[in-house]
């Protein structure tokens, strides 16, 4: 089983615990989560499939120490001659670089000012250590230009992003962790920015558009407390599950959330739970698909000033693994979401079922549960498995009710295929029915602003994917990727009526709605297939050079200006065929 997985007691006692007792348990893994952008990722899955045990899990984001650990375990399982190519081993030896202060204590004290070797092998551009413990700085800078064409355009598009930011991070008398992050961006190019969609950048909080660009920004901040039993995290941060790296159940597609995260293990028995608070779909005129949202009972006007307040939104969630064979992990999860009322303590307990502890509530909130399986059958192939049930009607669970709601997942990583070294092939089908992640009562959408918590496909829609990758000498990256997709809008009549097929994540179901039958793909259906080829240079751990083309034939699906992959259906401008051409260039340093 994967070390570092989660539980808990009850949230409110270790809470009290983390703030006024930690100091006298034992101390434990206090080291703080390593950003899911980092290339450690990546690295470590390819080696879970080379191993087959002993290495990884699929509750992210992993502690440093966690992080380390799994390095450390490649590193004794290379010393194996023939293992570990060379390629492997620079990439190796530049991570275990940068994670070597998770796993030994420095004696130095005092402010030490690294060199520019340092500090691109990984190390903190500073760092201060005393008797009490560290504190590391770091710079966060990056440079991302992408241009389009095609697809009904006169002239290319272009987008140029500028980001700038910094981190702190530190240990404190070995029983508290921090981290601290903040990043202000810059969006401009050759499009007008008046409606959040028009904004090119995921994950958005809330921009301030400005005519020709649009500016953005956001904040982290994390506090680790080790306790005997249990890991405490308190703080606005991301998560995520599942064997993939974009899961059904809880994903990372949306903003950072305020969150308390429990985690522990037994044997071979891990749980992760986490209680946090979500934002609405931003009441606001650069949004107008959720207008409407804002809590009425409390907003007011005074002195001339519109003090709206959004409404209470919420988010409950815990996931159980267990490692049923060295080679075999079963994983089941629950996720809910709810709102218009304060927290409810049914949810906060990491051992309840929620699908009893929402039926005492009234059967009033959104409820997802979902199983996964991932086996590493033979050395080198990874294979993995998820179906996530939204909502179910039991007594028609086989038919085509709207209500039973599922999605499935599946894909595979076969490392060093064949025998050829230095390279993966990953392939995955995802498939998700119509009204996934909607919900009748808009506060209890499965979504963080008006971003999906779960699988960035959304709702009505299936995508395959397959990719290959090659990883050369002098830290060079090759990729290949191929893509299909399909989905079933909803269907806009010329007198503004909407035919609700499930197809919008912004659109629940409304009286009058069809609720007896669904159909896969029905609506307005969209096909995208295309290729997608790119390089990564990475001389050094903390500079990086990512240049990509992709080339996608497009049927029925949206044209520009109002085309992105984030764009809400009420924003698109029309739809259409054509073929699209995307480059992008980016250039950055650090990692969020």
């Amino acid at each position: 089983m994967r070390p570092g997985l989660s539980c808990g007691t009850s949230l409110l006692t270790l809470l009290i615990a983390a703030t006024v007792g930690t100091a006298a348990g034992t101390p434990d893994d206090i080291s703080v989560n390593v950003p899911l952008s980092h290339r450690g990722y990546r690295f470590v899955e390819r080696f879970e499939a080379r191993m087959t045990e002993g290495v990884g899990s699929t509750i992210k984001p992993y502690s440093r120490l966690q992080m380390a650990g799994f390095l450390e375990l490649i590193a004794a399982w290379g010393e194996g001659g023939g293992r570990l190519s060379q390629v492997d081993r620079d990439q190796l030896e530049s991570l275990l670089g940068e994670f070597v202060d998770a796993v030994s204590n420095s004696e130095l004290t005092g402010t030490e000012q690294q060199t520019w070797r340092d500090y691109l092998s990984g190390r903190p551009l500073a760092s201060y250590r005393a008797g009490q413990g560290h504190v590391e700085a770091d710079l966060l800078v990056r440079q991302q230009s992408d241009f389009f064409g095609g697809r009904g355009r006169g002239e290319s598009e272009s987008i140029f992003r500028n980001k700038v930011g910094g981190r702190l991070r530190g240990q404190m008398d070995n029983w508290l962790g921090f981290r601290v992050s903040f990043e202000q961006s810059r969006e401009q190019g050759s499009r007008e920015y008046v409606i959040r969609d028009h904004v090119y950048e995921p994950r958005l909080e809330l921009p301030q558009l400005k005519d020709n660009l649009a500016d953005y920004h956001q904040g982290r901040a994390l506090v680790v407390f080790a306790l005997p039993a249990v890991r405490v995290e308190v703080g606005k941060q991301e998560a995520s599950w599942g064997p993939a790296a974009d899961n059904l159940g809880l994903s990372h597609n949306g903003p950072a959330f305020d969150m308390v995260r429990l985690r522990s293990r037994f044997g071979v028995f891990g749980l992760v739970a986490i209680a946090g608070a979500l934002r609405p779909c931003p009441d606001r005129g650069d949004t107008p698909q959720c207008r409407g949202l804002v809590d009425s009972v409390d907003s007011y006007i005074v002195n001339g000033v519109d003090r709206r307040l959004d409404r209470q939104k919420w988010v409950a969630a815990h996931r159980l693994e267990v490692a049923l064979t060295p080679w075999l992990d079963l994983g089941y999860q629950e996720a809910v979401v709810y709102g218009d009322r304060g927290l409810q303590l049914a949810y906060l307990n990491p051992f309840m079922f929620y699908q009893a502890a929402q039926s005492y509530l009234g059967d009033k909130d959104n409820l997802m549960m979902g199983l996964d399986l991932t086996a590493r059958p033979v050395a080198g192939l990874r294979l993995f498995a998820a179906y996530v049930v939204d909502d179910l009607k039991k007594l028609r669970v086989f038919s085509s009710d709207f209500v039973n709601k599922f999605s499935l997942q599946t894909g595979l990583l076969w490392a060093n295929p064949l025998g050829v070294e230095d390279t993966d092939v990953r392939a995955e089908y995802v498939r998700i029915e119509p009204w996934v992640y909607t919900h009748k009562i808009p506060v209890n959408t499965f979504r963080h602003f008006d971003a999906p918590l779960g699988h960035s496909l959304g709702p009505n829609s299936d995508r395959w994917t397959l990719e290959l990758e090659r990883r050369l000498p002098n830290g060079i990256t090759a990729a290949l990727g191929l893509y299909g997709k399909r989905h079933g809008d909803n269907i806009h009549l010329p007198d503004g009526t909407i035919v609700n097929v499930g197809g919008d994540l912004h659109l629940g179901r409304r009286a009058g709605d069809e609720t007896e039958s669904k159909e896969f793909l029905a609506g307005d259906a969209g096909r995208w297939t295309g290729v997608e080829m790119g390089v990564t240079l990475r001389r050094w751990a903390e500079l990086e050079l990512v240049l990509r083309y992709g080339l996608e034939w497009g049927d029925n699906v949206p044209l520009p200006p109002n085309w992105g992959p984030h764009v809400a259906q009420f924003n698109q401008s029309g739809y259409g065929d054509g073929r699209q051409q995307h480059f992008s260039f980016e250039l950055g340093y650090g990692r969020f």
